[in-house]
């Protein structure tokens, strides 16, 4: 009895039991501190893999379907810190951007400590969006001094909603509205005044001038010789290269291989109840060619290039100014549909009669020295899709987290 009592009473040792006591549970919270360490850091990363994926699928030219595969390409093949990696990624278009993503990862990461405690992974999240909005105009008129630079007239209208409108002519009368159609855009800059109702926003006047948005993009130049030299067209599939000369039409169905059409001093008509088509095919008009859609049925449908130096471009003209305004006219009422950008830099556009005319390919953009547009047809732009041509590409990409 009187040892117990000792062993009671005494107090040496106390220190160390209650160490050894302690150390449990501090060694426990210091390797939860650790495992909570690297997570914040794991997720970090998985954060910068996330918005990698949604820029590079963002900036990616190929449809929706291979923009996401490459922004899960991208994700895993960082994977190597963590498992069980999976990857969500979607594609949109709002009105107001060429294109949005929205990438989600998921994982695991491996505990050191907290396995003790029977946790063996802590679950990871991330989620970023990149965002590609919209350039801010998609009809130039580049014209600096004449009177209608950009004119419409008539029951017609033309409908670039998700963009805008410039007119580059100093003019009081450098935009003009006459009739019952309208002007529909997201806004609509002149450099000098304009005339008329029927706009749905109101144009805003005394803006600045604006450079050709695709002046650094090499002009092409023709082959020497002319392969096809005052000749009527039908019936033919024209290879890429050629050079058509003088007067030429094409009468009945005429398809353009992919690649360059080269039209020197040349006046072209489309006749009546031709069928004009062509994928991934870029026309050039040089400064003494003109391009005319006679009235009568049929139709003309290009699509421009995927990539390469023209990707998105349907119709180049030249930038050397002629004694006349060489131009390429829409008339009768055939059906238009021109994937791609109309870049005519020293021609007139000019539009009249009952058609529809269409850039629908989600690339439309019209960058002319004067456009004109009579009658009771309408132009439509849309500019929701894919990216616009090296240039007009003045548009900014957002991410969000």
């Amino acid at each position: 009895m009187p040892k117990l009592k000792y062993l009671l009473l005494n107090r040496r040792g106390n220190f160390a039991v209650a160490a050894a006591l302690m150390a449990v549970p501090l060694g426990l919270a210091l390797g939860l501190s650790i495992d909570f360490t690297n997570a914040v850091v794991w997720k970090s990363k998985l954060q910068e893999i996330a918005d990698s994926a949604a820029i590079a699928a963002v900036e990616n030219h190929e449809a929706n379907e291979q923009a996401v595969q490459v922004a899960k390409d991208w994700a895993l093949a960082n994977r190597s810190f963590v498992i069980d990696l999976a990857v969500d990624a979607n594609i949109s278009t709002p009105a107001y951007a060429l294109r949005e993503v929205v990438v989600e990862i998921s994982a695991r990461m491996p505990t050191l400590f907290m396995n003790l405690a029977g946790i063996q992974t802590i679950e990871l999240h991330v989620a970023a969006t990149a965002r590609k909005s919209a350039p801010d105009y998609c009809i130039y008129a580049l014209d600096p001094d004449s009177d209608g630079t950009m004119a419409v007239i008539g029951s017609g209208g033309v409908s670039v909603s998700n963009c805008g409108v410039q007119v580059n002519s100093s003019s009081a009368n450098a935009l003009r509205h006459v009739g019952t159609g309208k002007i529909v855009a997201g806004k609509i800059s002149v450099v000098g005044d304009y005339q008329g109702g029927g706009y749905s926003v109101v144009p805003k006047t005394n803006q600045p001038l604006l450079a050709d948005p695709l002046v650094d993009i090499p002009e092409p130049v023709p082959p020497r010789g002319c392969d096809y030299n005052n000749q009527i067209l039908s019936g033919v599939t024209i290879p890429a290269g050629r050079v058509f000369c003088g007067s030429i039409s094409f009468d009945g169905d005429v398809i353009l291989s992919p690649g360059v059409h080269y039209f020197h001093k040349a006046v072209v008509s489309v006749d009546s109840n031709a069928d004009l088509k062509g994928d991934e095919v870029t026309i050039y008009l040089d400064s003494g060619s003109s391009m005319i859609q006679s009235p009568g049925n049929g139709s003309v449908r290009l699509s421009a290039p995927k990539d390469g130096i023209y990707a998105g471009l349907a119709i180049f003209g030249s930038r050397e100014l002629s004694d006349a305004t060489p131009a390429l006219s829409f008339s009768g009422n055939k059906n238009y549909r021109i994937d791609g950008t109309i870049y005519l830099p020293r021609h007139r556009i000019r539009m009249k009669g009952t058609h529809d005319f269409k850039l629908i390919a989600k690339i439309g953009w019209i960058v002319a020295w004067q456009f004109l547009h009579t009658g009771n047809s309408s132009v439509s732009l849309d500019i929701s899709g894919t990216p616009p041509p090296n240039g007009l590409g003045n548009s900014a990409i957002v991410l969000f987290r």
